[in-house]
């Protein structure tokens, strides 16, 4: 069985989230060792999406107790405390005296952190720009009529806001859009979540603005996600799936390594011959297997919750992994990973791996994807069926909301004639 991330731990009623209690903090928790709670469920992938909120918690309990609520730290600390000087000495000699100092500091700063640093913090000292992470909690303060969970998550989306942004001046109609791009591109988030994460920022953005005079409400929009190019440049700009022989080279070049990634090359294989999700991959275990299918028990969608027909060339694959998992996860992942994802590492291999083949940002992981629904579309499958394959929601009202889908045995004829050349899926 593979380890259990930081602060989850199983018992016999399932699975429970812990965290040491500081010694020096135990008497404002009445003496209690440690936080515990039950995740309500004996499912870890569910275990570990419900983790986090209630670390979180924990998390800002023991930062109130230590009395460091709200404070900013590092640099950004001794900014504060030069701001408040200035602020708190009355006009005059003494004032500019109090100034020049602060002056010296921020050169000295330049000179240890860089011009930016300096820049930034000339800004907060002498132009009346905000720096956000020390509203964080004066803001919390104003949504604590919402539950703990919505609470958890509005300010965690609101976090990560203002460590992007650091201070209001750098907001603005571009970079705004620019967030919003680096949320769906770089932390891989879907458009529903960001439009919910919107409405954290903006109910921040509003308390900035009130409290200071500013206007920066109207950037966080809806429309902000919107993006402004033209059908060209999106299509230009969109994952494309790769060719059949790419696979094919992409997989013996995974076994081809000084040192061969197996891991890799399964990975490759799977995804070759079954069109899942990366992280449908990582979640597998052998449990979720019989002689001619597997099942995906958790995705991104409900329609991706489904059985698949195991293909012909991956069942010696999957004989050699069930035998080698002793009944944990099938493929080799990290419990590490982003938000609990197991596939982290495996992507970012997969990524040095295609690129030193020359594919460029165009081609990622889910290309192969697209490379099997290409492959069934080619062949004649009727797109329902290649629907109930992938997981991706019945293109038309009545069979996506009244029909059990397709049947096993239809699944397996249309998959069958996805192929690939060479090795894939047989290593010798």
């Amino acid at each position: 069985m593979s380890s259990l991330p930081k602060y989850l731990t199983k018992r016999k009623q399932g699975f429970y989230a812990v965290m040491e209690i500081p010694k020096a903090l135990r008497p404002a928790f009445d003496m209690k060792p440690r936080f515990l709670q039950s995740l309500e469920t004996r499912d870890q992938k569910l275990a570990e999406r419900r983790l986090p909120i209630i670390v979180t918690r924990w998390k800002d309990q023991i930062e109130k107790a230590k009395g460091n609520e709200g404070k900013p730290t590092g640099i950004l600390w001794e900014v504060m405390q030069w701001r408040k000087n200035i602020e708190e000495t009355p006009d005059g000699a003494a004032r500019e005296v109090v100034e020049t100092l602060a002056y010296e500091w921020v050169e000295k700063l330049a000179e240890q952190k860089g011009v930016p640093a300096a820049q930034e913090a000339t800004g907060i000292l002498f132009y009346d720009i905000q720096p956000l992470q020390p509203h964080i909690e004066p803001w919390a303060a104003t949504i604590t009529h919402l539950d703990a969970k919505t609470q958890s998550l509005q300010k965690l989306a609101v976090t990560d806001l203002c460590a992007y942004f650091k201070t209001n001046a750098k907001i603005d109609k571009t970079t705004v859009k620019e967030y919003l791009s680096y949320l769906k591109t770089d932390k891989n988030l879907s458009d529903k979540t960001i439009t919910i994460r919107l409405s954290s920022m903006r109910s921040f953005i509003r308390y900035m603005d009130e409290q200071f005079h500013t206007d920066h409400l109207p950037l966080f929009t809806i429309k902000a996600l919107t993006r402004t190019t033209t059908a060209k440049t999106t299509k230009q700009r969109a994952w494309i799936p790769f060719a059949a022989q790419d696979v094919s080279k992409l997989y013996e070049a995974a076994l081809s390594k000084r040192k061969p990634d197996y891991a890799l090359a399964d990975l490759i294989a799977f995804g070759a011959y079954t069109g899942c999700r990366i992280e449908e991959l990582a979640q597998l275990k052998a449990e979720h297997f019989t002689e001619s299918s597997f099942k995906v028990e958790d995705s991104k969608t409900a329609a991706g919750i489904r059985e698949v027909p195991l293909h012909p060339a991956l069942s010696d694959l999957v004989k050699r992994l069930t035998e080698q998992s002793e009944g944990g996860f099938l493929l080799e992942g990290s419990d590490e990973g982003s938000f609990g994802k197991r596939s982290d590492a495996l992507g970012k291999r997969f990524g040095k791996l295609k690129t030193s083949l020359g594919f460029g940002p165009q081609h990622v992981f889910h290309s192969i994807r697209k490379t099997v629904v290409s492959q069934l579309e080619q062949a004649g499958v009727n797109e329902n069926t290649t629907a109930d394959i992938v997981g991706h929601d019945k293109p038309r009202i009545t069979y996506g909301l009244y029909s059990s889908g397709a049947s096993l045995k239809q699944k397996a004829e249309a998959l069958s004639q996805v192929t690939y050349g060479g090795s894939l899926g047989n290593p010798a």
